[in-house]
């Protein structure tokens, strides 16, 4: 025993020190102050989800000006490079595009190569994006691999932050849990019990489909039918006539991008909107106004954002801010597909929230962008958001945020309250300002839309480490004890 008891201290000597050091290396920040924070972004800067690319980084450099008081920007390169200047400190972003230029769509492995040149040439701190959410799951896996926080917004499959969760990703947007709890439910209890949906066959759909499902399930209604068609299907009427003989009560429509026109189309023009009632998110109000306007009914749907839903001082700022910089032609981007709204659409509101926890959390960590000190500021975040009191949930970097049930209306008013002069706009939106338009209007907010916890969720590393310590010492209180007991009896 006189042998095996300097081990142990030994031991003890050596491992506690460690142990303890290790088990604070979630809260020790290892690298310092910087006076340039580099912010990558990739998502659509061409093709049919630009118009999304330009929301998600217009609501993101609005939300940075917001929490840190920042008057002004400088455009480096117009639509894709932007500088920010916060007492001696200076935000740069830097945007990549994401889509094959054959396709004009979103590719995946383009995302996974501009995130790479994002951290390898342009040394960013944090990445964030994207339009596609298939984009978005195939940058997860690159800021695991190069230990760089990845934003996800407006990117909405739930998989983010399940499938392909790690702790570098958080899920800044409304994921299609949101979606579905809040337009899943509100269906169910007021259009109907059978349900039937249309959606692209890829993740998001996938996704889509899967939530509502589960939701429209668990509140006792019923799916009768669901079609997967490609991305680029232009002759949709196989799958309606599908939809039409299957009994459902309820069609829930669910496709973005440029080819929604001929889905919609042909959902009048063969008789749908007669047959059975329709809902689904409401879309972006560029696409509704310019596009879809004559094709969709006046339906009661669940939407993400816009700039008439919540009513709250911060979105106030929001609007009064981005009303002021669009007569001013000065947006971050007016646009690369579709000019900018006139006022704040789908997605400018989580891109805005983005911002903010960017920024409140870089003042969190006196400007130390590592990951280990940016992940801890995030974890559990709280703030008021132009979409009310949200909450970044530490276990699975899910955000806790309203949601809203919308009624699509007609207004021939509001753009003439904003805007005293049709000349702000620009030609494509002006007989919007002359004839009206078409938006939400609020039916209910569904508060604080808590998705499920998909992740595994264990001890974290801190806790881990506090309780090896903790064996470690009983061990050798143990074998002090009995050492010592054994000493007196000899």
């Amino acid at each position: 025993m006189k042998k095996i008891l300097p081990i142990i201290i030994a031991i003890l000597v050596i491992t506690y020190p460690v142990s303890f050091m290790a088990s604070l290396s979630g809260t020790t920040w290892t690298a310092q102050e910087v006076n340039e924070i580099k912010i990558g972004v990739v998502t659509s800067r061409s093709g049919a989800l630009g118009y999304y690319g330009d929301m998600e980084i217009n609501g993101m450099i609005l939300g940075l000006m917001y929490e840190l008081n920042i008057p002004d920007f400088e455009i480096l390169v117009p639509n894709m490079q932007w500088k920010l200047t916060y007492q001696d400190k200076t935000i740069y972003i830097i945007a990549e595009d994401d889509v094959d230029p054959q396709t004009g769509l979103p590719d995946p492995s383009i995302a996974a190569q501009k995130a790479k040149k994002l951290i390898e040439e342009d040394g960013v701190h944090i990445l964030q994006g994207s339009a596609s959410s298939d984009s978005a799951i195939a940058i997860t896996s690159i800021a695991e691999q190069y230990k760089v926080v990845f934003l996800v917004s407006p990117a909405a499959d739930a998989d983010i932050t399940a499938k392909y969760f790690n702790k570098y990703v958080f899920q800044i947007s409304s994921t299609t849990w949101h979606d579905a709890i809040a337009g899943g439910t509100w269906a169910v209890e007021n259009l109907g019990k059978k349900f039937a949906f249309i959606a692209p066959d890829y993740s998001w759909g996938y996704a889509t489909v899967k939530c509502w499902s589960e939701v429209i399930k668990k509140h006792g209604g019923e799916v009768v039918d669901i079609e997967y068609a490609p991305l680029t299907t232009t002759d949709f009427t196989p799958y309606i006539q599908r939809i039409l003989a299957s009994g459902a009560e309820v069609l829930i429509p669910v496709w973005a991008g440029g080819n929604a026109i001929y889905l919609y189309a042909q959902l009048k023009d063969l008789g749908v909107y007669e047959q059975m009632n329709v809902t689904s998110g409401i879309p972006d109000l560029a696409t509704l106004n310019l596009v879809l306007a004559q094709y969709l009914p006046a339906y009661t749907g669940m939407m993400k954002y816009a700039w008439c839903l919540p009513d709250n001082a911060v979105n106030d700022w929001l609007v009064n801010k981005y009303v002021e910089l669009y007569k001013e032609e000065r947006l971050p981007t007016m646009g690369v597909f579709l000019p900018a709204f006139p006022l704040p659409d789908l997605f400018v509101g989580n891109g805005f929230i983005v911002g903010q926890a960017i920024a409140r959390a870089l003042l969190a960590t006196n400007w130390n962008p590592s990951s280990d000190a940016l992940i801890r500021a995030l974890e559990g975040m709280e703030f008021d958001s132009p979409k009310g009191r949200i909450k970044i949930r530490e276990t699975d970097h899910r955000v806790i945020q309203d949601m809203y049930i919308a009624r699509i209306v007609f207004d021939n008013e509001t753009l003439g309250q904003y805007y005293e002069n049709i000349s702000y706009l620009p030609e494509l939106y002006q007989p919007l300002y002359k004839y009206g338009f078409l938006r939400p209007e609020l039916i209910e907010t569904i508060e604080r839309v808590s998705p499920p916890v998909e992740v595994q969720v264990g001890p974290s590393s801190f806790v881990i480490q506090i309780a090896s310590i903790a064996v470690i010492l009983i061990i050798v209180a143990i074998v002090g004890v009995i050492y010592y007991r054994r000493r007196r009896a000899a």
